[in-house]
């Protein structure tokens, strides 16, 4: 795996503007946090991220651990190569598995019928690259979260969530279903997604028995969607979130 710091703001700054034709430099480098100047020579081969501006870019792009090794191998060293131990590794598939929706997206896949345990046809199924499918295939069999069964995928029951999830990959995994959830309101007809907002004045007090709510309509959703043959994998959320600025904020905001 090869990363730099310039690649890597190339490619964020290439898909920031494919979402929008107006997305300009100086809108990138605020939210990065770090200056218009700074950035423009960068990535111009100029001059080279300090370190607490290094830290801010990773940490604003949501970079794995193994990127993060590797960015600061470069800033240290002029060169991005690290040796990939068994730590490493395990944090970069968690990372992975959580943080890049189609992980999850083909573990489901394992459970419809019809599946197959093929690259290309998971790509085909959830619109991603070939290489991303068999990438992402190759880790979710290495971690025991599918098996191969001749030529079908089998879902295991090893999966299960852990504290040590960096909050930075649950972040980059609501970011992808935002732009999903953007992509489907645009691409699907009405009767294949649904789509519900309201906007009200709240008290801020109710918000943990709003949790709790939340909590047990999304296991009867659950149940009730895997009822009888399975066919297609579906993404369902709640989005509850301030539109004013918060008064008194409080909690872990990085996730």
């Amino acid at each position: 795996m090869e990363i730099t710091v310039k690649k890597l703001l190339m490619q964020e700054l290439a898909r920031r503007q494919t979402r929008n034709s107006s997305y300009s430099l100086r809108a990138f480098a605020r939210d990065l946090g770090i200056g218009s100047t700074t950035l423009s020579d960068v990535m111009g081969d100029r001059r080279s991220l300090s370190k607490s501006n290094l830290e801010k870019v990773m940490e604003r792009l949501l970079v794995s651990p193994l990127e993060r090794e590797l960015l600061w191998a470069e800033y240290r060293q002029g060169s991005s190569k690290v040796e990939i131990d068994e730590r490493l590794l395990m944090e970069e598939d968690t990372f992975r598995l959580i943080a890049d929706w189609h992980y999850l997206a083909i573990m489901n896949l394992a459970k419809l019928s019809e599946n197959r345990a093929s690259p290309l046809w998971i790509a085909k199924r959830l619109g991603i690259t070939e290489q991303e499918a068999d990438q992402a295939l190759e880790r979710l069999l290495r971690m025991g979260l599918v098996k191969k069964n001749r030529t079908r995928l089998v879902r295991t029951d090893k999966f299960q969530t852990s504290k040590d999830v960096p909050s930075s990959a649950i972040r980059k995994h609501h970011s992808q279903n935002l732009h999903l959830a953007e992509q489907s309101l645009h691409r699907d007809s009405v009767d294949q997604r649904q789509f519900y907002s309201m906007t009200v004045a709240v008290n801020p007090a109710k918000l943990p028995l709003v949790q709790d709510v939340i909590f047990k309509a999304r296991k009867k959703v659950e149940d009730l969607l895997q009822d009888g043959p399975l066919s297609e994998v579906y993404t369902f959320s709640f989005q509850l979130f301030p539109l004013t600025k918060l008064e008194n904020p409080t909690g872990d905001q990085n996730v």
